[in-house]
């Protein structure tokens, strides 16, 4: 499948899962109001029938109509009874009638002195279905001795928007059940753009291997024909010269075979390392050596700057020192001019730490968390000027993490690169 075709299904994808997830917020918002709305009516009724029957209770139930039940605030309801009421029988009616609504919910109830508002009597209910029993409970009193009060009854329920959401319970487990596919289709997209990505990589890394290996085989195939026939007509220097091609293209292919095979062998986490004390610096040192003949011939330079005090450490020689020269062999490779390359060492609470330093071509912020992929090459329009597998830095990633150290990337275009490593001393 292109990767036009991939974007076209995820915009399509994104667009109806972004639909369906309204359409599931909207119906959980008019569920919300529903049940306010339920929630409303019951304790409007509730409270109409205890007014009712306080009135009646006061003497004055066929004389006064009772007023309608006002909302004040989301929460907040009075009754205006414009009477003298027991507030212990208001409190009892008022939890029996919430009681028969399923209103199992704390609240506050209160009278309030019907000409200034001034609160008389006051209590909070924390479970109203468990206190039908009759009995004294205290309340707040702020009663005036001579006069004859006038109440007014007043409901909040603090808690009102925590009982609507527990009542909604249906609807979060369906929204629950719909974020888990929105999950689930974005971890699978997710991997299919990741298969579709490694599948791209490997595409380029089998055309970069076809192309690496049949530039060895050709110029091998070349001088052994001129050897084959005209091997007596050739002076020693160029028998010589066609010998040493002959050795250094084996040289060439065997290295590229073997890490692509050392690669295979990571991926199958069958890596043994055989690990024994070895000289940092000296290992250091003998990589740079491998590496000064290519450097000569580029007029470059190599400058170790070896200050750790402790440089011996329990590695596997081999293993690092391939690590090591792949960073060297990528500092030689991407400078553009004469390579300038600087490798130093210092002793770290965590290892031994190397930092190795060039001022060559630089890697784009862009690119770098791609840096350790197994395949990844830095893109160059649609040519790669410098040989390769893309294969070098995540080798170097598998081996500092089997040896549990860590590799980092510090780089900004046209100014250099700097990759460090800290291996641990144990």
């Amino acid at each position: 499948m292109s990767r036009q075709k991939i974007q076209i299904i995820l915009v399509l994808a994104c667009v109806s899962l972004v639909a369906l997830l309204s359409v599931q917020l909207l119906w959980l918002n008019k569920a919300y109001n529903a049940q306010e709305r339920a929630f409303n009516h019951s304790v409007q009724v509730a409270l109409t029938s205890v007014a009712d029957q306080l009135l009646t209770k006061s003497g004055k139930g066929n004389l006064t109509s009772v007023e309608p039940v006002q909302q004040v605030a989301s929460n907040f309801f009075v009754a205006e009874l414009k009477a003298n009421v027991d507030p212990g029988l208001a409190r009892q009616l008022l939890q029996q009638e919430l009681a028969k609504r399923q209103l199992h919910e704390r609240y506050e109830f209160g009278l309030y002195n019907s000409f200034d508002d001034t609160l008389m009597f006051g209590q909070y209910i924390a479970a109203p279905q468990r206190q039908l029993t009759t009995g004294k409970v205290p309340v707040i009193r702020h009663e005036k001795a001579g006069a004859v009060p006038m109440y007014n009854l007043a409901v909040v329920f603090p808690g009102k928007t925590s009982f609507i959401l527990k009542e909604m319970e249906f609807w979060w487990y369906s929204t629950g059940a719909l974020l888990l596919v929105v999950l689930f289709f974005a971890y699978t997209f997710f991997q299919i753009l990741r298969e579709k990505r490694l599948s791209e990589l490997k595409t380029d890394f089998i055309n970069n291997l076809t192309h690496e290996l049949q530039t060895p085989i050709t110029n091998i195939g070349l001088a052994s024909e001129v050897l084959r026939k005209r091997s007596e007509t050739l002076s020693p220097d160029r028998l010589t010269r066609y010998h040493d091609l002959i050795h250094s293209e084996n040289e060439r292919l065997r290295a590229q075979v073997e890490r692509v095979l050392q690669m295979a062998t990571l991926e199958r986490q069958e890596l043994a390392l055989k690990k024994e004390t070895i000289d940092l610096h000296a290992l250091l040192e003998e990589t740079g050596q491998n590496l000064s003949p290519r450097l000569q011939q580029r007029a470059g330079h190599l400058r170790l700057d070896l200050q750790a005090t402790n440089p011996l450490v329990h590695a596997d020689g081999l293993h690092v020192a391939n690590a090591l020269y792949s960073l060297l062999d990528n500092a030689e490779k991407y400078s553009a001019e004469a390579p300038e390359i600087e490798v130093s060492t210092q002793n770290t609470e965590q290892g031994i730490l190397i930092s190795i330093r060039d001022r060559g071509i630089g890697i784009k912020q862009e690119f770098q968390k791609f840096l350790f992929d197994k395949f990844y090459r830095v893109p160059q329009g649609n040519v790669h000027n410098v040989k390769g597998f893309g294969l070098g830095l995540s080798y170097v990633k598998a081996i500092m993490e089997a040896h549990h150290g860590q590799v980092t990337v510090e780089s900004t275009e046209q100014q250099g690169t700097c990759f460090t490593l800290v291996l641990p001393m144990n």
